[in-house]
């Protein structure tokens, strides 16, 4: 299946250079093109991209901006800066850009990342459909009340695998793989879950810690999170949370 590809640049000699450079590797498609930020947001809803190569000055929204709102909607994409200015390269990696490019782009260099994205999606793919036999167990019972359309649904907390940010909303996932989304925030929701199996491990990500089963490095200051009993959906934790939660867990 070929990567999906969003370019975001609003120069119009330099968006046809790198299209041409990532149209000449294979098993790349470019699926969409912003002029700006707001555009880039748009079309990510839309498209779903699994790698956005993205400009820093853009018009209506810069590109650092636009990140953060494409990361609360899809926090797995790829993002690679592709710009001129490399005094925003600090701010662009906390944005957990996976890489920053100073023009003129070099072949070499983006072949190097997409076949990088290519293997850490393999690696994904292949933790989920791991067949596993490793039982769990939780003991927390009680519930936590949470916004659905208006109503206030009481989950039990020891059937909460994990909670996201996917699209603008939040997604509670539980034990027999449903969803719930509410439009509460991950902070609302991390000050209600104050059982200390609940652990923030990411922007966008809080876990059940009674539900893990691995902890695996993934990609730049990320690490990909496996869940116990075949669970399919995996979650994402920064370097500086692994940290955290070593110490916590004493490990």
């Amino acid at each position: 299946m070929k990567l999906k590809v969003l370019v975001v640049e609003d120069d119009p000699n330099m968006s046809l250079i790198l299209k041409k450079t990532i149209n000449s590797i294979s098993g790349v498609q470019i699926v969409g093109e912003a002029k700006n930020g707001n555009d880039a947001i748009n079309l990510t809803v839309e498209l779903e991209p699994d790698v956005i190569f993205m400009d820093i000055d853009l018009p209506e929204k810069d590109g650092i901006q636009a990140a953060k709102e494409i990361l609360d909607i899809q926090p797995d994409v790829f993002l690679i800066y592709a710009t001129g200015y490399s005094e925003y390269m600090p701010e662009a990696f906390e944005m957990y850009a996976f890489d920053y490019l100073i023009k003129p782009y070099k072949l070499e260099r983006i072949e190097q990342n997409i076949e990088k994205i290519r293997e850490l999606i393999a690696v994904r793919e292949r933790a989920v459909s791991r067949q596993n036999s490793i039982a769990f167990s939780g003991d927390i019972s009680k519930k936590v009340g949470i916004k659905i359309e208006g109503i206030v649904v009481f989950l039990e907390k020891e059937k909460i695998v994990f909670i996201s940010r996917e699209k603008r909303k939040t997604v509670i996932h539980t034990m027999n793989e449903e969803k719930m989304s509410t439009n509460e925030s991950l902070d609302i929701l991390e000050k209600r879950l104050t059982s200390k199996n609940f652990f923030r491990c990411h922007r966008s990500y809080i876990i059940n810690l009674d539900m893990l089963q691995e902890i695996q490095p993934w990609s730049r200051g990320n690490y990909l999170v496996i869940f116990t009993d075949k669970f399919k959906e995996v979650a994402y934790m920064t370097e500086e949370k692994f940290k955290v939660l070593q110490e916590k867990l004493n490990i």
